[in-house]
């Protein structure tokens, strides 16, 4: 179920909840921790440019097919000369109590268990504007997960998809390291 996650945004007949942070982050680092409840079907936790996760989710719904293709239909080259540019998404993908890590060469392996970690208690996140960098950490023992490029271009909101329901809790990161729930859009600053 976790490697039909990256197509479930073209394929899925599941309901789809997405959660778009209400307050864009626009300079700097910002970091934020989140509980996802191990019970949830499928979710991802991410961040994206505002305008493409709302361009994302607004698409009509007789585009949304498995026989959908983005291709033009012709043959002009023109798709062959676009410059490789970051993502304008990063989403981490979690189901079934674990995190399915979609990078690297462990997605072209044949082993199962290679591609996915246990989920921790909570996963951090931390956005590096000016790099166009996003980290995903575990925030218990802030071992790294993944780290990739994203689109800094314009403004940059924290995102959660549901698909097929689950539940997932904001944490902020506090001095005395007490958990306390916060706003989708209340994300402490770091300097």
């Amino acid at each position: 179920m976790l490697f039909a996650a990256e197509r479930l945004m073209t394929s899925c007949h599941l309901s789809i909840d997405l959660v778009i942070g209400d307050v864009a982050i626009t300079q700097g680092k910002s970091y934020w921790a989140c509980c996802v409840d191990p019970s949830s079907y499928l979710v991802k936790v991410g961040v994206g440019l505002e305008s493409k996760l709302q361009e994302w989710f607004q698409v009509p719904q007789d585009v949304v097919s498995p026989r959908y293709d983005p291709d033009s239909g012709h043959d002009s080259g023109a798709e062959d000369t676009t410059v490789e540019a970051p993502p304008p998404y990063a989403f981490l993908t979690i189901g079934m109590g674990k995190i399915l890590l979609s990078h690297g060469s462990a997605l072209t392996s044949r082993d199962p268990n290679g591609c996915t970690v246990p989920l921790p208690p909570r996963i951090g996140i931390c956005l590096d504007y000016e790099q166009g960098k996003v980290s995903f950490y575990d925030a218990v023992s802030f071992r790294e997960l993944w780290e990739c490029g994203v689109d800094c271009s314009g403004p940059v909101c924290p995102a959660f998809c549901f698909i097929g329901g689950g539940a997932l809790h904001l944490q902020e990161l506090v001095a005395n390291k007490q958990d306390r729930k916060v706003t989708i859009g209340a994300f402490p600053k770091l300097d």
